[in-house]
């Protein structure tokens, strides 16, 4: 990374259904604004354009909410972390809310090369059966293959889903519908969604409630 920066502070935050239709481009403006009323030295990047340096473990997919994302904010000062937390909590817009911050190393690799998988929970209306709907998942599950296309621009590419669902779990219906946990690789090239598992179980239309739990990131405990 190009440039100088006092502290690098890991700021893990949820996100209410309120904003769960906020891309992600307009999430990374939101948080701009709010670390810059709450007046907190920001590091910015060099060059005819500078831009503050945050960096965003992953991007939340449009319509899904997050229990505990993660953004590493890069300051050119050394703040207090109770400082940083009751400046920047009372600056962050309604649907964010701030769940913990901690500075981390400098020498650390960029965020984003560091997740491995992420954890969601995942609530579908069908008339399905609690028996009928677990059948269908375990036989997800004992499947070799699972290919798909995806549109990448102009590109269609064909893959793979079924290596990238490390672990299904059967929760049980819930007052929404029926509920699962899943876990799916989520690297470079390789990024499981959980609506494309629903596609996959024939439930692409029906209506959902997903929320991305936890992201797993390398030298972490597995799920």
């Amino acid at each position: 990374m190009s440039g100088t920066y006092a502290q690098r502070m890991r700021v893990t935050f949820s996100t209410a259904e309120t904003v769960k239709y906020v891309g992600h481009l307009d999430m990374y403006r939101a948080w701009e604004r709010a670390l810059r009323r709450a007046g907190l030295p920001l590091a910015y990047s060099q060059g005819f354009n500078p831009q503050p340096r945050l960096h965003f473990a992953a991007a939340l997919p449009v319509g899904f909410t997050g229990q505990a994302e993660l953004l590493d904010v890069f300051l050119d000062e050394e703040v207090a972390v109770e400082d940083f937390l009751a400046r920047l909590a009372a600056a962050l817009p309604a649907g964010i809310r701030l769940v913990s911050a901690e500075p981390v190393p400098r020498e650390l690799p960029a965020l984003q090369t560091q997740v491995l998988a992420a954890d969601y929970l995942v609530q579908v209306e069908t008339p399905e059966t609690s028996e009928v709907f677990r059948e269908k998942l375990d036989g997800f599950v004992l499947r070799t293959e699972a290919w798909r296309e995806r549109r990448r621009g102009k590109e269609v590419v064909r893959y793979d889903l079924r290596p990238l669902v490390q672990g299904i779990a059967y929760l049980g219906q819930t007052g929404y519908g029926q509920a699962f946990r899943v876990v799916m690789r989520s690297e470079s090239g390789a990024t499981g969604r959980p609506d494309e598992l629903l596609d996959e179980l024939g439930l692409g239309a029906a209506a959902r409630r997903i929320e991305r739990r936890e992201l797993v990131l390398a030298g972490a405990p597995r799920l």
